[in-house]
């Protein structure tokens, strides 16, 4: 049986456990992936610090496969080095769309639209769909929401990691803008983007043009 989810009391999973054998496949925290990281660069001789390993995740995100991907390709494209860089991260790894969704907001938030734009079109020629971007960028003013409340009411960053279900290492990141903002303006913020969403599936604005009223219409909000 391969199960995405398990009811633990079911009289199934009971009798299972009893005559056979259980085994959870759960994600791996922050300071495995980051060890994980690191045992790979060695591997091949290369030097590879936390500080760069943890950084490398932030590029690639916690799924294994793609680290291992990215790793690969890090790891070619320094052959002949001693060490690996963030400069040589920069270089080669592939940044992932989340990322490009953080950087354009904190572009709208600081009123660079010619940069928000542009992150945009990068988006665009990744072949993200409108849609998907909106659906982003409504998930990302929703963290910064639960992010803030979750520190007004005393949580720590690890708490707030696990309530959210983001990587502890982004949580710092999340909060540094959540607190440019008042919680109203984030609240209009995720309505501007469910009207978004309405106006491309009503044909009332074109797809790529919708994104780009969304952009300019939270910068207008802005940030405090």
């Amino acid at each position: 049986f391969t199960e995405a989810e398990v009811d633990k009391r079911s009289k199934l999973f009971k009798a299972l456990s009893n005559n056979g054998l259980v085994v959870e496949f759960t994600t791996q925290d922050e300071n495995t992936l980051i060890r994980w990281i690191r045992s790979l660069a060695a591997k091949d001789n290369m030097n590879l610090d936390p500080q760069t390993a943890s950084y490398i995740l932030s590029k690639t995100g916690m799924d294994m496969e793609n680290i291992q991907m990215e790793m690969e390709k890090l790891l070619c494209y320094c052959m002949g080095q001693d060490k690996i860089t963030m400069q040589d991260v920069d270089s080669i790894c592939v940044t992932r769309t989340q990322n490009h969704i953080f950087d354009m907001i904190t572009a709208v938030s600081a009123k660079q639209m010619t940069k928000a734009l542009a992150l945009y079109n990068e988006l665009l020629t990744l072949r993200e769909p409108p849609l998907r971007i909106i659906s982003l960028i409504s998930r990302h003013y929703n963290i910064l929401m639960q992010a803030k409340e979750l520190k007004k009411k005393g949580f720590s960053d690890k708490d707030i990691s696990g309530k959210i279900g983001i990587p502890s290492f982004t949580v710092g990141k999340y909060l540094a803008q959540a607190s440019k903002y008042k919680m109203s303006d984030l609240r209009r913020a995720l309505q501007e983007c469910v009207s978004a969403d309405e106006a491309i599936k009503t044909g009332t604005l074109d797809n790529t043009l919708s994104v780009e009223v969304l952009l300019f219409t939270l910068s207008d909000q802005g940030a405090q």
